[in-house]
């Protein structure tokens, strides 16, 4: 019984010690989203995952997602308000689940 308490506690400690901040979730910004849903989407279209008119589509709607954040920016003095972040960021949501969907629909065996 000590032995198993023991090697439960040896554990613990390790999985302590070995996690560090980088396995921590990282707190995108805005634009590092926008930046990596566009990365995305050109190996998505690469890949074969993505048809063109996908990948067009897609990127019409991250340049809408952008105008959106540069108009609230500039009616805040340059910063993004709480609330048109929040928007922000469902609208990146809603682009980054079609993203998937699409390339999913690729990998699916008919």
């Amino acid at each position: 019984m000590r032995g198993l308490m023991l090697s439960c506690a040896a554990l613990c400690l390790s999985l302590v010690f070995l996690s560090s901040p980088a396995d921590a979730k990282k707190h995108w910004t805005v634009t590092e989203r926008q930046e990596a849903l566009t990365s995305r989407i050109v190996k998505g279209e690469k890949s074969n995952e993505l048809t063109k008119k996908e990948a067009d589509k897609l990127r019409s709607r991250l340049s809408d997602i952008n105008d959106h954040i540069e108009k609230a920016k500039t009616k805040n003095g340059g910063q993004l308000s709480y609330k048109d972040q929040g928007k922000a960021e469902k609208q990146l949501n809603s682009v980054s689940i079609d993203l998937e969907k699409y390339e999913l629909q690729k990998r699916v065996i008919k």
